[in-house]
């Protein structure tokens, strides 16, 4: 049995560590990517309510209250709301913003 000399060893260690590396940068931005989703939607919240009643009535006045602009509970509510999955609710509110330019 052949065993990898201390070159070879050293590229596969370099590689894994570049991977990982790569992962934990693009997990990072996702992160710091929704939480500029989430602020701008905070911040707009009052103004977006109107909109959010538009497209799913059966949301209520507290489900609203409770939401207050942050995307994980607008999707959990409407999830919840309308028996979606997890991902059709994404999928729905993120459709609603980008029609909406929110």
């Amino acid at each position: 049995m052949d065993t990898p000399n201390t070159n070879e060893q050293s590229m596969d260690t370099q590689y894994k560590n570049n991977q990982k590396m790569e992962g934990e940068n693009m997990n990072n931005q996702d992160i710091k990517n929704k939480d500029i989703d989430n602020q701008t939607l905070k911040g707009e919240w009052n103004q977006l309510k109107g909109t959010v009643k538009q497209k799913w009535a059966e949301l209520t006045d507290d489900d609203l209250t409770h939401i207050e602009g942050d995307r994980d509970r607008l999707v959990g509510r409407v999830q919840e709301r309308y028996g979606h999955s997890r991902e059709d609710a994404e999928r729905d509110v993120d459709n609603w913003r980008r029609e909406n330019q929110y």
